[in-house]
């Protein structure tokens, strides 16, 4: 029986990848206006949560995104990767969930049907994403009484070490 891979064997066309982004200055999320009324009516966080993850995968192709809780036990990115890697998908991007100083509210795992590093525009969605993402959480965690996130966030470039399954 052969493993189902959802994603092609080619890499995308790097020309195609900037021209989709080029001549615009939009750093907007699309969706991300109904993002944050959700927000700010303080809608179910998993809600919100998978609208950001939707948004942003639906605007950088061939990508899947989850976010995890910093108090998520269930929630295990280790063992996501390997899941993902069985599939044919590569870790393409991680990042914190920061506030402030403290310690991160969770954090986004980002994966590609190609191993291949963002572009510049798609590095500032993310960075999009994890704000919205900390204003989510915290409006969860705290309701009315929120503070802005941090702009520091944090993110490490993917390894690009295979996952070997038995």
């Amino acid at each position: 029986m052969s493993e189902y891979r959802p994603c092609a064997k080619s890499a995308p066309n790097r020309s195609l990848l900037r021209r989709r982004f080029s001549g615009t200055k939009q750093t907007l999320l699309h969706g991300e206006n109904g993002i944050l009324e959700l927000i700010s009516m303080g809608a179910p966080l998993p809600g919100v949560l998978n609208n950001l993850c939707a948004a942003v995968d639906l605007q950088i192709a061939d990508l899947v995104s989850v976010i995890a809780l910093a108090d998520d036990q269930a929630h295990d990115l280790p063992t996501v990767t390997e899941r993902a890697a069985r599939f044919g998908l590569h870790v393409f991007w991680s990042a914190s969930i920061p506030l402030r100083d403290e310690a991160p509210l969770g954090w986004l795992e980002m994966y590609n049907c190609v191993s291949r590093d963002p572009v510049p525009l798609e590095l500032q969605l993310i960075e999009r994403v994890t704000h919205l993402a900390a204003l989510a959480i915290q409006r969860h965690n705290h309701g009315e009484d929120f503070q802005s996130p941090s702009s520091n966030w944090t993110s490490r470039r993917p390894s690009h070490q295979r996952v070997y399954l038995n």
